[in-house]
């Protein structure tokens, strides 16, 4: 093991997990859709290598955009470190490609499930993020590493 390697890494061991959460979400949403009111606000870094979105989306988004996964997304198809899911914008259907890696937070807000997979990024690029989301009118619940689970009361 060399010095730049941690034994224990914490921080990626907490978003590769993390990121199962969402991976498994986002199967069963593929296989079986969504019900219940689950729905799904993912935000992720548009300039991450890999990260494939229309120029005209990516210059209107040049660090971050939220996607929403409600009613109108059509093939979402999940692989092992990205997935592809086609979405409407201005009128036309557009085919995102998102890498795993590249995601900032998850939400399904009809539960109250907030996933902050913001953990290993510097300060400043935090400070950043957190002003893009401000202009962007984005309330999120949780803002820490801990997830909050409020049950609906039935």
């Amino acid at each position: 093991m060399n010095k730049e390697t941690k034994f224990l890494d914490y921080n990626t061991l907490i978003r590769e997990n993390l990121l199962n959460v969402v991976k498994q979400a986002l199967n069963k949403t593929s296989d079986y859709g969504l019900s219940d009111g689950h729905h799904f606000y993912i935000t992720f870094s548009t300039k991450f290598k890999g990260n494939v979105l229309p120029n005209y989306l990516q210059k209107e988004y040049p660090q971050n955009m939220m996607i929403v996964i409600e009613n109108e997304y059509y093939n979402l198809k999940v692989l092992d470190d990205y997935f592809l899911v086609d979405l409407k914008f201005k009128g036309k259907i557009e085919k995102l490609k998102v890498m795993f890696a590249s995601l900032l937070s998850f939400v399904d807000p009809s539960v109250s499930f907030n996933l902050n997979l913001d953990l290993i990024r510097s300060d400043k690029a935090k400070v950043k993020a957190k002003k893009i989301l401000q202009k962007q009118k984005v309330k999120l619940e949780n803002k820490s590493n801990i997830i909050y689970f409020k049950p609906n009361k039935d």
